[in-house]
């Protein structure tokens, strides 16, 4: 949008990454806003972030006389347009971005109903409707691919998704993925785990390439039934053949990564998920998405304090009522005796 005047490169040192995360996320206080209200996905956050900055920015806009009725925000060349007409005007920093969210959005607000208020909240404000605000929007797809672009880079992205990136010449961050714990203490839990009789499956918001790439550097794919393997490349097909919104904190990723992605029976798992389930089952994870959905599926809740939070979490856990908390995943191994 040209709306700063820096030049943004490829390549960024974990410095800058950190003075970035500072600036746009205040310390990461909004990302862990979002988490407690359920928002998951790292591009639903983005688009929270996006959509509260611009309706900062078109308030301005307005103030100073301009009419918003002509405003769409679909392709690329709307994007680019709605830059030029903003520059000028000052990008609001990260706190005013927090408050901005917290004043709109109830404590209790769930995923889907922060987006249903930040939409009610801008119409009132602004006084035209604002279908850009919504999940799943042309806007949300146009971050979607730029963020894709900057996470998987310019070889993988266009493997993938078949596009050519818009921007060129990124290597991708998912190649710098790090493990929560190590490489190999992982893998060993994995193959412990088998050999005391548990059977493995990953339920994950990431697609399934940014879940393949790790998992095969580390070898961690040689330990799972390629069919008890959910991705939100799973989850986007069932959405899609459902009509329905399927992920998290919905609990179709787990009922898909634990029955099996058999696309014949995506409509069960909906609808009759009790009819699938045979004996017990553990939740691992690190977000209030998580626990949410162990409830739903009345799993037993394993929270590990390695996400965004970190030991911070175990409030949270604690609340909610967690039925086992550990400090690393490795630690799982002291509870699934």
């Amino acid at each position: 949008m040209n709306l700063g005047h820096e030049t943004v490169r490829a390549e960024l040192t974990d410095e800058e990454i950190d003075a970035l995360r500072a600036r746009f996320w205040l310390d990461d206080a909004i990302l862990i806003w979002l988490k407690k209200h359920g928002v998951n996905s790292n591009w639903d956050m983005t688009h929270a972030h996006i959509v509260a900055t611009l309706w900062m920015l078109l308030e301005q806009y307005k103030a100073d006389g301009h009419s918003l009725d002509d405003i769409v925000i679909e392709s690329m060349a709307d994007v680019c347009a709605l830059g030029r007409r903003l520059q000028g005007y000052a990008v609001p920093d990260a706190a005013a971005v927090m408050e901005r969210l917290a004043g709109a959005v109830p404590d209790d607000a769930g995923k889907d109903d922060v987006f249903a208020y930040l939409t009610k909240a801008i119409e009132a404000s602004l006084g035209i409707a604002a279908p850009w605000s919504a999940l799943d929007s042309p806007l949300w797809q146009r971050h979607f691919e730029a963020f894709q672009e900057w996470y998987f880079g310019d070889e993988l992205y266009e493997q993938t998704y078949g596009k050519t990136p818009y921007a060129p010449g990124k290597e991708g961050f998912l190649r710098r993925e790090v493990p929560l714990g190590t490489a190999e203490g992982i893998r060993r839990m994995f193959q412990e785990l088998k050999r005391r009789g548990y059977a493995l499956a990953i339920a994950t918001g990431r697609s399934y390439m940014e879940m393949a790439v790790p998992f095969a550097a580390y070898h961690w794919d040689e330990e799972f039934d390629p069919r008890h393997v959910a991705t939100y490349t799973d989850v986007e097909e069932a959405s899609k053949m459902l009509g329905l919104s399927l992920d998290k904190p919905n609990p179709f990723a787990y009922y898909a990564g634990a029955f099996g992605t058999y696309p014949e029976r995506y409509a069960e798992y909906v609808s009759r998920p009790d009819e699938f389930k045979d004996g017990e089952y553990y939740i691992v994870g690190d977000s209030m998405a998580d626990i949410w959905c162990a409830k739903a599926m009345g799993a037993v809740m394993i929270g590990t304090l390695t996400g965004l939070d970190g030991p911070a979490a175990r409030g949270m856990f604690e609340a909610e009522q967690a039925d086992y908390i550990v400090d690393s995943v490795e630690d799982i191994l002291d509870i699934l005796k």
